[in-house]
């Protein structure tokens, strides 16, 4: 669990980190690209202008555009952008006649450009042709200029934006020879404004980030949950063991030389089972088996079990029902898988000759066959009613010599580790978890 914590912890620093960085370069990029100015250019689509010239024909070539506003253009190193979405209308407000006997005509221009993308120009210059000789009279909305056949409008301080789907208006007044002039179009020069919540991966990010943080809600919730549900699952463990430890000491005294003995049979059963790699639940699983191991001892007669001298052929017979009777009392205990066959075949022998059911080799339940090794270990181990503590060096030896025979060889082998190593025996102390 501390593992999969820290990869959980690295994976969202890290996608965190990816994130940003992402954000960061997109944040830059566009702040680089506020910086580079583009072209573009507008034909008048007034009312006016389109009665006059409803041939869409006459349009001009994106070349031809160029070249006619070249000498405005050539003080800017912007790039053309066909599809601006910008589009113009223009015309004559009012005429007079300055001179009637030059010629000379006085007229009022109005314009309107309307931006009608999702980013805002800033700091645009507009560009119109006027016929050579023109002469700028006045001008309002912005500042003009006119040099060599072209008016150049530059904003005010208050006008500098074009706001996204937003207008501007503008005008001057220009004295020009015989005629008014049809304002056909316009070339504009302007930077884009754009904002990070405009781009679309900075949408994607901000959905990954969002799914990150759904994610990392749903584990914490979740984490809550499955924490709440250990402890009540560790509660629950401490009683199911507390109650078999409590059958077991009932078990247990029937004989003062007996007590502790199956606690310490399920000590070793368990460290066998870690030693042969079984998962941590199956270790308690078979802890809490061995435990009872001989509940059936409660169903035989006290004379019986704690008789000092030898037992006869009878008696023999009826103490070995004692696994009978373990597996019958504990045939509904469900909740610990295998609980009844522990009891039942623990005193099988891996050659087919033990009781009560003459099992033999792998027939034997994996468990059995391990708390045999346990139960068998502790009783040459512990002083008996009828025999003394047997010799630690006689113990390995009668292990050595019932490997294959009355124990499973493989099991033996973690026994006999488990006393080099100091592990067993383990007299005089309560096996813990």
């Amino acid at each position: 669990m501390f593992r999969k914590k820290n990869k959980l912890l690295l994976i969202n620093i890290l996608s965190i980190l990816g994130a940003l960085l992402i954000g960061l370069t997109l944040f830059s990029f566009l702040q680089y690209t506020e910086k580079q100015p583009f072209y573009t250019f507008c034909p008048n689509q007034s009312e006016e202008a389109l009665n006059k010239t409803p041939n869409t024909d006459n349009v001009l070539s994106a070349s031809s555009y160029q070249e006619k506003y070249a000498y405005g253009l050539v003080q800017t190193s912007a790039s053309f952008l066909s599809n601006s979405q910008c589009r113009l209308e223009a015309g004559v407000a009012k005429q007079w006649t300055e001179s009637e006997t030059n010629g000379i005509i006085g007229a009022q221009y109005d314009f309107t450009v309307y931006n009608d993308s999702a980013k805002d120009l800033l700091n645009w210059v507009i560009l119109i042709r006027v016929p050579m000789g023109s002469r700028l009279d006045s001008y309002w909305s912005g500042e003009c200029s006119l040099s060599n056949g072209i008016i150049t409008i530059k904003p005010l301080d208050y006008n500098q934006t074009i706001v996204a789907s937003d207008k501007i208006s503008f005008g001057f007044v220009l004295i020009t020879q015989n005629s008014t002039f049809p304002v056909e179009d316009c070339a504009i020069i302007f930077y884009r404004e754009n904002k990070l919540w405009q781009h679309p991966l900075f949408w994607i990010l901000l959905l990954f980030l969002f799914g990150l943080f759904v994610a990392d809600l749903a584990y914490a919730v979740s984490g809550i949950r499955i924490r709440k549900y250990n402890l009540r699952q560790e509660a629950d463990r401490r009683i199911i063991e507390q109650s078999l430890k409590t059958f077991a000491n009932i078990i247990d005294a029937k004989d003062e030389y007996t007590r502790g003995h199956s606690q310490r049979v399920a000590y070793y059963a368990r460290e066998i089972a870690r030693r042969m790699n079984m998962e941590e639940e199956s270790c308690r699983q078979l802890y809490y088996i061995a435990l009872l191991h001989d509940i059936g001892k409660i169903g035989i007669t006290d004379s019986i079990l704690t008789k000092p001298g030898a037992l006869t052929d009878g008696e023999r017979e009826a103490i070995k029902q004692h696994v009978v009777i373990g597996g019958s009392i504990l045939k509904d205990f469900n909740s610990i898988p295998g609980i009844a066959e522990g009891a039942k075949y623990h005193h099988e022998r891996y050659d087919g000759t033990g009781y009560a059911a003459g099992l033999a080799g792998d027939a034997i339940p994996l468990f059995a066959r391990i708390i045999c090794v346990a139960d068998a270990f502790d009783a040459m181990s512990s002083a008996r009613c009828y025999r003394g503590r047997l010799e630690m060096a006689h113990i390995i030896q009668e292990l050595k010599d019932h490997a294959g025979t009355q124990f499973d060889s493989n099991i033996v082998k973690y026994m006999l580790a488990m006393i080099e190593e100091g592990i067993a025996p383990v007299w005089g102390m309560e096996a813990k978890m």
